[in-house]
């Protein structure tokens, strides 16, 4: 007798409340992390949700093997998809779309990204090293090749990388905000370098238009403005004869030589 009271609170409780909802469709929540990706259901499983515009169908795969674990149901608001899982484990999306299938990490699986010592050194001001730290970074987040973003936007309400990847739509991968640092991150996994992508930031009094990355390792070229997702340069060089000898040129005895 019990059993359909309890499938009808499962179902609400794998769907998050009508005011985050209404935040996240119109691309104003600031927690995204707080509704998307897995969530414990306190009985060994897990509630699994992903906002997905335009998204036919999604289906969880096991990560091992890509067995097929589960159907994410769409709700009652289109392209957001909910499902639960019996047990934790990890898991890929499979997501129909009108122009073929994908099968990813879901970006919202993964936890914070960026260390608290890079976050206090920055917001110290005495972080040497900010190309390594910010921007778009082609890493391995476990065992996962992507792409993490991060950036700097202390004043924002919410952020959202964007680009071809995402059909440039700001609500498909909003990032975490990092307290009280005011950086924003996420992992996109399966990116490669190549891509272009540009920040959508909304600010106090709305939408701001696209932002490009302040620290990109590479960009477009003109007059095209978006940054571009690359690799640190490596560079084979082949001086070390001349380092070698630089010291008995910079010699206080060694002839002058003014421009």
């Amino acid at each position: 007798m019990n059993a359909p009271k309890e499938h009808s609170r499962d179902k609400v409780q794998m769907l998050p409340g009508a005011t985050d909802m209404d935040a996240l469709i119109r691309a104003e929540h600031h927690d995204p992390f707080s509704m998307l990706g897995p969530h414990d259901d306190g009985k060994g499983g897990q509630f699994i949700r992903a906002y997905l515009p335009d998204a036919l169908s999604v289906k969880v795969l096991a990560r091992d093997g890509e067995q097929e674990l589960a159907t994410l149901e769409m709700s009652s608001t289109p392209g957001f998809f909910a499902g639960h899982l019996p047990n934790t484990q990890p898991y890929l999306l499979k997501i129909s779309w009108a122009g073929g299938e994908q099968i990813t990490e879901d970006p919202y699986s993964f936890g914070q990204l960026l260390g608290e010592m890079d976050l206090y050194l920055f917001a110290e001001g005495n972080h040497r090293d900010l190309s390594s730290c910010l921007g778009a970074q082609v890493m391995n987040v476990d065992g996962i090749e992507g792409v993490r973003f991060a950036v700097w936007a202390p004043n924002a309400r919410r952020v959202s990388v964007v680009g071809s990847f995402n059909n440039w739509d700001g609500r498909r991968h909003p990032m975490r905000a990092r307290y009280p640092s005011g950086v924003w991150e996420v992992f996109v996994p399966r990116l490669q370098p190549g891509e272009a992508y540009k920040y959508e930031i909304l600010g106090t009094n709305g939408i701001l238009p696209l932002k490009a990355d302040p620290v990109a390792l590479a960009t477009q070229m003109p007059p095209q403005t978006a940054s571009v997702v690359a690799t640190p340069l490596k560079h084979d060089w082949q001086d070390s004869g001349w380092m070698e000898s630089r010291g008995e040129r910079h010699s206080p005895k060694a002839p002058l030589s003014i421009y």
